[in-house]
Parts: structure tokens; C-alpha cells; sequence
């Protein structure tokens, strides 16, 4: 699962990077893989014979990836070779490095040499190479406990260490003096009040160590490049360390500033986390959401949400897998939580086994997915990929497994809370079901009408049994009476009983219908009460517009016809249709001559109809007179 390697592969043609969810659905925590963490201090004055797991790292030495670095309460740390698979009931014998706990660890490049951040104000370096852990340095600077310590990328000399005491300090460790910092951000997360405080030139010691934002998270992007968060400013600021902020009077001012991206009261930041590319960071919050943010572009607002966990203290902690497509992270309801970071929202899966508190998580960056979870139930659990199918003799060995989530929490709290009903929800008839036949006026079927301006104007669907708001309706089905050309329809009782002479005025009706453009429905559909009407989106939209008239606006306005506004279409169609009517008067008269399938078109005069002139005759006619009188003569 290296990136490393697999680019490598791919880049030979030997192996195709693709997502492993199935392999993580096969997530186990056997019997011999649960620890009882590390041995207590007997000397400490609150003594705890079970102090809590905080913060664990795997190294990052070549060869040495699955030794894993834990650190516990009592500011004692010990090494663990994962390989190493034997159930040990005692827990792990630890280095007492600090006097106070232990907040954090981190593994120098390429080195198998670690550094501590305690809450006794120091940070130290030690040497594991040997079987004889040694410390090396001391760097001592912090007025408060120390809670973040980073290594720059590929440097084994220059880390950077945030305190309670809201300072940032960039340390290097081949400098002789261990208790001065080459770079130092004070005041890096602070409230107006404070920053109106030290204007003022106030003592230090005279102001509230509240009004100073804990810092809570550091990681580098790059080597010039830091970003921290706080517990309660609900902001992430990216730093350029080659500005020297040491010398600077004022406040210090980031290079870039990323917003808290929730609504909640509770917006501080647990962990930050960038992906091995540098491109996305991950902010665990305690609203309970991871948010992903652009450090390229460094846009104030976050990309992606990540939730379905519970984060309730500082401690709980987040982490990718080593080619950057999954995040994990602890949580306060006893689980840890894998998400797919191209999927962002609800978990993939959750690893159920503790007792309590999840607080940190650590991902092996070498071999098959294998995870180390912390909890304060003083217990730590190696998480590998077991067998697909097991026996009934098998699970007695399990003690933890991983379980695929269908719905997450949040979106189960979602879906119970009261929505405002929708204008869709009461369209729906309760009194009737969905198959019945029950008319409210006897012509139509209630599934397959529209309501007509009668209906409308009348207030029948607010009075009577029908007790629905709104009816479900669909598009014309009963258009109002008010075609014109429903009145040529009458003039075939002035016809013979001939069928020919029927048929040739029908075809010429028909005809002039196709001839007048009209948008009214045509004599078929408006005859049909109960014609099926196709699916439409728009089925179910009422039509508040019907004659030109508004049936809320009936005592306010007079009613308008359509009949009365399109005056001009009406007088075309009459005059059309007493032409018609004459014409087939004169057509059933004994006098006429003319079949009936020819054109019905006749002169009014009586007289035998003159063959009409051509213009090219009417041109020559002087000339054929003259030529005739000419041969008269």
C-alpha cells in the first residue's frame, strides 16, 4: 500500500493503483492483537494503574515501518514491533521521558529517532536505534503544556512545537541553544481582546490565559509552508517561515486564512492532516465533521465534509492510509471510522471493539491495511485484514471487526425531524383511494379530470363531501363550449338524405377547418370526456387561468370570452360557413348539373358562366376586329 511503490509499479506496467474497500470490510482485531497498553508510573502522585493511551505513530524509516510509537498519561513512551504476533496480559514496558503526559510524537525522517511534546513545557529528542533509549536534547521554550510537534518534510533538523500558551516555535536542532527558537509565531490563534490587551502594553501575567487559542494541530505543507489550527477561533492560517516573526511587534499576520466551514458554536480543531501529495487538508473538528480544504488554491472554504462520528474532546485524532484514499479517525461513542476520501459524507465502515473513547489512530504505510487504535479503555488494538469466511471456532478468536455502514447517525436524526408540508403533499386525496370511481358531478373520473371554470367559480371543491384542498388534476380533458365551428356542425340536417352530396360537404367542412388557424382544441377533443391523457410533468399544476378569467379574482373582475376577444377568427368562420351553406343549397337544387365531387364555387347569376378571357386575347382583339372587317370588306 506504499505510494511510493506503487507509482513505481504502475509506472513499469506491473500494477494498477485501485481502491482495496473489500480489504477493509475484512478488517480484524484477533485475540493476540489486543494490548493492555503501557505500564503506569508508580512514582507519580496521582497515581493510575491504567493511564490512557495518547497519541501513537508508526516510523517512517526504511525497513523499521511497523514499529509503532506509543505514549501514554504518564509521560511514558514504548516501541512495538507489529510483526510480532503473541498475546502478552502485562502491559508494554515504557521510557519515563516526561514528568507530565505525553500529547504527542514524532518520528524524525529516515531516522529512528523520535521527539516528545509533553505538558511539563518541553519538547525532547531521544535515540532508538539501540536496545538503550537515550535522550538527546531538550528544548524548553513553551510557558504551557506542549500539545503539536512536526517535522518539515525530508528534514531531520528543523520541527516546529505549538503549546497551550498559543505559540508557534520552529526549533533546529543543530543549534547549541536548545531553549531559544530560530523562529517563533506568538499570539498565532488569539482574540481581539487579547490583541487590544498587549496594544495597551499590559503585563503578560496580568490577563487571562483563556483569551489565548490553544494550538491544537500543526502540520507542513512544504518547507516554507506551516499551518496550525486552534481550539476555538474556527480558523486554519497557513504561515510562510521565511518570514521571521520573532522580531514583529504587531500581531502576526498568515500569508493565508481558511474559514470554519459549519454553523455550530463548536469550532475548534482536533488534528490537521495533508494527503501525501499536498494538495487536500483534512481538519477534524468538534461539531463532529472532518473538512477537506484546497491548500493549492487555498480557498477559505472547505471542499468536502466528512461526518457520521462523534468528536467530543481535543483528543480524539484523525489519519489518512499512506496513498491518501482513505480517512480514518477516532470517536467518542466507542468506534473508529473509515471514509473513502473521494466520497465524501457518511462513512464506509467502523471498527467496533473498544470500550471507550477512541482518541488516536495510526496507519501502517507498508504491507496490507493494518491500523493501531487507542482508547481510554487503556487498551490499544492492531487492526489486519482476516479471512473472508470463518468458522464457528474462529470468531471466539475475534474480539473486534469492521462493519460496513448503510445510513449514517446524522442523516438518521435528519430524517426525523419535522419538515413543513409541501404544497405536493396536499394535492393528496385521503378520502378516496387511488382506484376509485367516485364523480363529484357525475361526468368524469376524479384520477383523470381537470376542474373545469364552473367548478371552479362555484367553490364545489370546498363545499360538499369532497374535502380535499386541491384535487388531483391533469391537463384539458372538458374544454369549455366556446368553438365557433361547433355551429357548421348543424348545417348538415339542411343536407339531402344523398351520402355523396353529405360526404363532399364534410370533406369541404374539413378542409376549412385545416385552412383557419385556431388554438382551440379541434371538435374531437372536445367532444371526448373521458379520452386518456399521456403522462405529463405538469399534470399535476393547477390551471388558475380559464376563459381569461382568475377564479380569485370572479367578484373582483367580470368574466371575459375568448369568444368576445378573437371577434375577427369568428367572422372569417361564419362568412366561410354561410358560403358553404349556399353553395350546398344550390348543389341539392334540381337546376344543378355539376357533380357533386367537383367544386362547389358557383357564380350567384343564374346565367351560364362565360369561359373567362385570357390576357394575351384581350392584347390581340383590336387586331383580329380590324383583320375581319378587313375581309368583309
Amino acid at each position: 500500500m506504499n505510494i511510493a511503490q506503487s507509482i513505481s509499479l504502475r509506472e513499469k506496467g506491473l500494477k494498477f493503483v485501485q481502491d482495496y474497500d473489500i480489504a477493509l470490510f475484512r478488517l480484524k482485531c484477533y485475540n493476540e492483537d489486543v494490548y493492555r497498553g503501557i505500564a503506569p508510573n508508580a512514582d507519580a502522585p496521582d497515581f493510575n494503574p491504567e493511564p490512557p493511551v495518547f497519541t501513537c505513530r508508526f516510523s517512517s524509516t526504511s525497513g523499521y515501518e511497523e514499529i509503532i510509537a506509543l505514549a501514554n498519561e504518564d509521560g511514558k513512551f514504548a516501541l512495538q514491533d507489529t510483526t510480532q504476533r503473541k498475546k502478552l496480559d502485562a502491559p508494554l514496558d515504557g521510557t519515563q521521558a516526561h514528568s507530565d503526559a505525553i500529547f504527542d510524537i514524532a518520528w524524525m525522517p529516515q531516522e529512528m529517532k523520535l521527539i516528545t511534546a509533553s505538558g511539563d513545557h518541553s519538547a525532547r529528542l531521544w535515540d532508538v536505534s539501540q536496545e538503550e533509549i537515550k535522550e538527546l536534547q531538550i528544548f524548553h521554550a513553551h510557558t504551557r503544556s506542549v500539545k503539536n510537534v512536526a517535522f518539515r518534510p525530508q528534514d531531520k533538523a528543523v520541527f516546529a512545537t505549538g503549546a497551550r500558551d498559543g505559540a508557534i516555535m520552529i526549533w533546529d536542532i543543530r543549534a547549541t541553544n536548545s531553549n531559544r527558537p530560530d523562529n517563533s509565531i506568538y499570539y498565532a490563534h488569539c482574540t481581539k481582546l487579547l490583541s487590544r490587551i498587549k496594544q495597551r502594553r499590559t503585563p503578560l501575567n496580568k490577563f487571562k490565559h483563556n483569551r489565548v487559542q490553544s494550538i491544537t494541530g500543526l502540520v507542513f505543507q512544504d518547507d516554507y509552508t506551516l499551518l496550525s489550527c486552534s481550539s476555538g477561533d474556527g480558523l486554519i492560517k497557513v504561515w510562510d517561515l521565511r518570514k521571521n516573526y520573532t522580531t514583529h511587534k504587531k500581531d502576526p499576520i498568515p500569508k493565508y486564512t481558511m474559514n470554519y466551514g459549519g454553523k455550530s458554536n463548536s469550532n475548534g480543531f482536533t488534528s490537521l492532516v495533508v494527503c501525501p501529495y499536498g494538495i487536500t487538508l483534512y481538519a477534524s473538528c468538534m461539531d463532529n465533521t472532518i473538512y477537506a480544504y484546497n491548500v493549492l488554491s487555498y480557498n477559505p472554504k472547505p471542499i468536502a465534509e466528512y461526518y457520521g462520528h462523534k468528536n467530543s474532546t481535543f483528543y480524539v485524532k484523525a489519519c489518512l492510509s499512506p496513498d491518501g484514499k482513505y480517512l480514518a479517525s477516532g470517536s467518542s461513542d466507542e468506534l473508529a471510522y473509515i471514509w473513502h476520501t473521494k466520497k465524501p459524507g457518511t462513512p464506509l465502515l467502523k471498527l467496533s471493539g473498544h470500550r471507550e473513547e477512541v482518541t488516536c489512530i495510526a496507519w501502517c504505510s507498508v504491507g496490507e491495511s493494518k491500523i493501531v487504535t487507542c482508547s481510554d479503555d487503556s487498551c490499544h488494538r492492531i487492526w489486519t485484514v482476516g479471512k473472508e469466511h470463518i468458522n464457528e471456532d474462529e470468531k471466539i478468536n475475534i474480539h473486534g471487526y469492521a462493519e460496513p455502514i448503510l445510513q449514517s447517525p446524522m442523516n438518521e436524526a435528519k430524517r426525523n425531524l419535522e419538515t413543513t408540508p409541501t404544497l405536493s403533499r396536499l394535492r393528496v386525496n385521503r378520502d378516496c383511494s387511488s382506484e376509485s370511481d367516485i364523480t363529484p358531478d357525475g361526468d368524469y373520473n376524479i384520477r383523470s379530470v381537470k376542474r373545469n371554470y364552473t367548478q371552479m367559480s362555484s367553490g364545489y371543491w370546498s363545499e360538499g363531501g369532497y374535502k380535499s384542498i386541491l384535487s388531483p388534476i391533469q391537463e384539458n380533458v372538458e374544454a369549455p363550449l366556446k368553438r365557433p365551428n361547433l355551429e357548421i356542425k348543424g348545417a348538415r340536417r339542411l343536407f339531402s338524405p344523398n351520402n355523396k352530396m353529405e360526404t363532399h360537404v364534410q370533406n369541404s367542412i374539413r378542409t376549412l377547418n385545416n385552412s383557419c388557424e385556431s388554438d382551440e382544441p379541434g371538435p374531437s377533443s372536445s367532444l371526448k370526456f373521458n379520452m386518456s391523457v399521456p403522462f405529463s410533468l405538469t399534470s399535476n399544476l393547477p390551471n388558475f387561468v380559464l376563459d381569461g378569467t382568475a377564479p380569485h379574482l370572479l367578484e373582483m373582475s367580470p368574466r371575459k370570452s375568448k369568444e368576445n376577444i378573437d371577434w375577427l377568427t369568428k367572422i372569417r368562420k361564419n362568412k366561410c360557413a354561410k358560403q358553404i351553406c349556399n353553395n350546398a343549397e344550390k348543389l341539392s337544387s334540381p337546376k344543378s348539373h355539376v357533380t357533386p365531387d367537383r367544386s362547389t364555387t358557383r357564380s350567384k347569376s343564374t346565367e351560364p358562366r362565360k369561359m373567362p378571357v385570357s390576357p394575351l386575347l384581350q392584347f390581340f382583339k383590336p387586331t383580329i376586329k380590324n383583320f375581319s372587317s378587313d375581309l368583309q370588306n
